[in-house]
């Protein structure tokens, strides 16, 4: 990290600080200001601004502005103070109060003052020169407060209340409209009677019994309840320290969204090494069969793991990795004590392996307890489970006593023992950290605030305090390595830890890294840092990992997503969202997923508006529709949102991309799918204008080969059978499955595998049944050569299709019952309707039960649940047939009547002959002649303007049948079909023909 900006965030030129700012005025200065002699008024003022100092500074604030007859002074500016703001409260009404302001004796004038607490940018003493120490919106709020008090009152803003915690009693004054602030504000006058502050608790365990007793009598896992630093990981680990056999599975909300990560870290603890491989998997656990040690390799992003990705769908991976996960603690620890600790921070795939613990029944075997901060998450998750939750509040009096005794071995007096019980409000970690601060500041008051008193006790560490804000912005955890790197301007380090250490703020894990001691520590160093100063480590930490650790990147993107983020570099940010997501999706996380795509939308937002995102935004919202898609449904109006989104995108795209390829092919694809002819069309057209732009090269042949691939398809859908066999023709001569079957990767489809599929179904269409074995074979030869079993499902169900049209029905049944094995076995949910759907098709006797019909029912609704339109209306034409069957002829007749009217609209015309004619057998026996005789005219219009000469044969024959044909007419079908194409309709017509 050479270059200009390498020491910018190490000089430490400033820092964010919380202050609270007092605002001091002379009511009716103006009065005496128009009247008064100029020597006489600044005489008058040095000393109001003298008094004014004196007390200020005597409650360790600091004036740093004089702006007329206002004076402006901060408290907690250069040094951090946990009780700024009550000392502001008392140092502004000791003034209002005591200050003699009276001008020459003679006129009586009166003060006010007004207070607010807020976040400032703070430069450094010795930096600031003549511009302001503080930056913020908080001086202007505290002079917008005083304007609204009345002469000798101060009033203060509701940020200062929260900090003083009751201590102080106050009166509320609502809807108060203040200048320059939009919505009105609820403001606060002290009263003069001062309560007794409430009593507090703190430090090593002690208490708890009920608790404890609750917990250990409870035959339900067991989760506490409590605001942080109330002592829920104190108690967890009394309860842990108890037991023989305990598994911790710690979240971390810091610089961390990748799904599993409390499962990854307990994995490598279980095998000893950081960046284990698959060996040390098979070693840690031998017990566990090889599909659940896959398993855990893609939790880790083992390469090992990754074969899963071609063999489950994402649906099916994550209950297997659910599975194994559960499998794989219950192998290491058969029984003992399960502690998931701050589940607040649990990312949702997590969640989702705790809930399948939960709910198992081996649960019963272990001691189950976790611990968490109150959040939306948790009724979420557990809301319907039986898990005793258990609120943590604060320690009683005799508790926090007991505590302070251990922390103090009884070396306090009893009223510096009542002053820090009472200050800290029944919070362990309050009292705690107050008495390490009472320990080397006994004369100093006592702290209020918790996040001020911990950015108190940084300040404390002094010269360390640099390398503290170096470590945080690693993570609450961090090692020597990188921690020497970013912080090398402060070497060495060890006397910084050492201080650190001794101080109780960090805690050495081992010889190389470290952690903060609790998390909000963490979180008061990090924050106390200026954003430029953040960027710069966070981008400097990006670069150390990309150079240093390539395989730990590798494994797990989401280590650097969170660092890429806050050093706003945001494209490399966005791309690894992307591919965070990706893996999320593949291990079955859709929640997790989702979560990383919005984040990613968001990103694009924020980037500079001379940065084009459009290829990211382009590829975010595919991949957003993508995922809505397989949890909602094709049409589900979230995913006809994120679809849409591509089209205005791309639509207002200025050039052309081969990264926006993926993206159009997908929108095609869920198009299609969805039976969305036009959106099909618009997406077809917009990836072949993309290809014909682009410059020749190996990135715009393969966008060039899919665009030919959507138009075969497109083709085929809409019956334009002549095209796409030309199209095919063309892709044969391109494709090679050496440089373009990675294409899958990519476009989730390999291009040949597609086209090759509805070649043979169009062939078959159009009459040419005696080619079908033989390009059945090349495409099975295809799929074997591509060896990705996630496209099986699909391979055999469609590949049962053109044996069915060509009469082979026994080997088509055959084939499609095994492609829908393969997708209950992957649970792919389209290809396990679909198939089940042909069968329904290919094999009419799976419809004579009452039972079988039901099925066949739920299959369309199913479809349309889904959205999955495309093969719907061809299903219920014969679903149509199956209720003729049944002598349900009036409900026959109205399912074909949709089935027509629903083909007719889509425009996706394939089927539409052959729905035409089926619908039209169900009005002839439905006696509706006429209407039967009209679809049957139209069957044979649509079958003959497509070239489907197989439909058009079916359709003469029916014609025949009816009277509503010739002899010659049926002749000139039949003599259609190439001599060697031998369907059973060619029978038929010859057996009519000879009567």
């Amino acid at each position: 990290m050479d270059g200009p900006h390498r020491h910018v965030a190490a000089q430490g030129r400033g820092e964010r600080k919380q202050i609270t700012a007092v605002f001091i005025d002379i009511v009716g200065f103006s009065d005496v200001a128009s009247t008064a002699d100029a020597e006489d008024l600044q005489h008058w003022l040095e000393d109001y601004y003298a008094q004014s100092r004196a007390i200020i500074e005597a409650h360790n604030g600091e004036v740093t502005e004089y702006l007329g007859d206002g004076v402006v002074a901060l408290f907690g500016l250069s040094k951090s103070d946990e009780l700024a703001a009550a000392k502001a409260v008392s140092a502004a009404q000791k003034a209002v109060q005591e200050i003699n302001a009276d001008y020459r004796g003679e006129l009586r004038v009166r003060l006010r003052a007004g207070i607010a607490t807020g976040e400032v940018v703070v430069r450094a003493a010795d930096a600031a020169g003549s511009l302001p120490r503080a930056t913020g919106m908080v001086t202007t709020l505290a002079q917008r407060i005083q304007e609204r008090a009345t002469p000798g009152t101060v009033m203060l803003a509701e940020s200062t209340k929260m900090l003083l915690r009751d201590t102080i009693p106050l009166q509320e004054i609502p809807d108060q409209q203040l200048k320059g602030f939009a919505d009105p504000q609820t403001l606060y006058q002290p009263m003069q009677r001062l309560p007794q502050p409430r009593r507090s608790d703190a430090g090593p365990f002690v208490g708890r019994k009920a608790e404890l007793a609750r917990i250990l009598s409870s035959r339900e896992p067991c989760l506490v309840i409590g605001q942080a630093g109330i002592g829920k990981t104190m108690l967890a680990r009394q309860l842990a320290e108890a037991q023989d056999h305990v598994a911790t599975f710690a979240a971390n909300g810091v610089h961390t969204r990748a799904s599993y990560q409390p499962f990854k870290d307990w994995i490598m603890q279980q095998t000893g090494t950081a960046l284990p491989e698959f060996n040390d998997l098979q070693a840690a656990f031998p017990t566990l069969d090889a599909e659940a040690q896959r398993a855990l390799a893609l939790v880790l992003g083992l390469p090992d793991g990754q074969r899963l990705l071609a063999e489950q769908t994402n649906l099916a991976l994550r209950p297997l990795i659910e599975a194994s996960l559960w499998q794989a603690v219950q192998a290491a620890q058969p029984d003992g004590l399960l502690l998931f600790e701050d589940l607040h921070w649990l990312d949702n795939a997590s969640f989702n392996v705790l809930v399948s613990m939960l709910i198992s029944p081996d649960a019963n075997r272990y001691r189950i307890l976790m611990t968490s901060r109150e959040d939306t998450k948790i009724g979420r998750y557990l809301g319907n489970l039986p898990v005793n939750m258990i609120a943590l509040g604060p320690l009683c009096p005799e508790e926090a006593e007991s505590m302070l005794d251990a922390l103090s071995d009884g070396r306090v007096s009893e009223a510096e023992r009542r002053a820090l019980i009472d200050t800290a409000g029944g919070v362990p970690l309050f009292l705690e950290q107050l008495f390490k601060r009472h320990r080397t500041d006994p004369h100093d008051r006592v702290p209020a605030s918790l996040m001020d008193l911990l950015a108190e006790q940084i300040d404390a560490t002094g010269p360390a305090k640099p390398v503290l804000q170096c470590a945080a912005a690693i993570g609450r955890q961090f090692d020597s390595d990188l921690l020497g790197v970013l912080a090398a301007d402060y070497a060495p380090l060890d006397d910084h830890l050492d201080l650190a250490c001794g101080l109780g703020l960090v805690e050495a894990l081992d010889q190389d890294s470290w952690s903060f001691s609790h998390a909000l520590l963490h979180q008061a160093a990090y924050h106390g840092m200026l954003r430029a100063t953040r960027v710069d480590y966070h981008g400097r930490i990006a670069q150390y990992l990309q150079d240093h650790h390539p395989d730990a990147v590798r494994r797990n993107p989401a280590l650097l997503t969170d660092h890429l983020t806050l050093a706003q570099q945001y494209v490399p940010a966005i791309r690894n969202y992307l591919e965070v997501s990706q893996w999320a999706l593949f291990q079955g996380a859709f929640d997790d997923a989702e979560a990383h795509i919005l984040a990613a939308l968001s990103l694009c937002a924020e980037t500079p508006a001379d940065t084009d995102v459009t290829d990211l935004e382009i590829a975010c919202h595919t991949a957003l529709g993508s995922i809505r898609m397989q949890v909602q449904g094709f049409t589900a109006p979230p995913v006809k949102e994120a679809f849409e989104a591509v089209a205005q995108l791309a639509a207002r795209q200025e050039d052309y991309s081969a990264a926006n390829g993926p993206a159009f092919f997908g929108s095609f694809s869920h198009a299609i799918i969805s039976g969305d002819r036009e959106g099909a069309k618009r997406f077809r057209d917009l990836l072949g204008e993309t290809a014909a732009h682009l410059s020749a090269d190996a990135a715009q042949g393969q966008v060039s080969l899919a665009a030919l691939n959507l138009r075969i398809c497109y083709n085929f859908y809409t019956g334009n059978f002549r095209d796409q066999f030309a199209g095919f023709a063309r892709l044969r001569e391109r494709y090679d499955i050496a440089r373009h079957g990675s294409m899958i990767a990519q476009y989730g489809m390999d291009s040949f595998a597609a086209t090759q599929m509805f070649e043979v179904v169009g062939r078959a269409m159009c009459g040419e049944t005696h080619l079908v074995p033989d390009l059945l074979a090349e495409t099975d030869a295809h799929q074997a050569g591509l060896n990705v079993p996630v496209m099986l499902p699909y391979a055999e169900v469609w590949g049962a299709v053109p044996l069915f049209y060509a009469g082979l029905n026994d080997m088509a049944v055959a084939r499609a019952e095994r492609g829908l094995a393969t997708a209950n076995a992957q649970a792919a949910a389209f290809w396990q309707t679909t198939g089940l759907g042909w069968l329904h098709v290919m094999d009419p006797r799976r419809n004579d039960t009452e039972a079988g019909l039901a099925e066949f029912a739920e299959v369309l609704r199913v479809h349309e649940a889904m959205g999955a339109r495309i093969g719907l209306h061809y299903f219920r034409a014969y679903y149509a047939q199956a209720l003729l069957r049944h002598g349900q002829n009036e409900a026959a007749l109205t399912a074909a009547r949709q089935a027509i009217a629903d083909s007719t609209a889509s425009g996706l015309v394939c089927w539409h002959a052959e729905i035409l004619r089926l619908g039209a057998d169900v009005c002839f026996q439905s006696m509706r002649q006429d209407e039967g005789a009209k679809a049957l005219t139209q069957a044979v219009d649509t079958a003959t303007q497509q070239g489907a000469h197989l439909w058009l044969l079916r359709a003469r024959i029916d014609q025949y049948r009816h009277e509503q044909a010739q002899a010659e007419d049926l002749a000139a079908a039949l003599a259609l079909l190439p001599a060697k194409a031998n369907p059973p309709e060619v029978a038929i017509a010859k057996g009519l023909l000879q009567r």
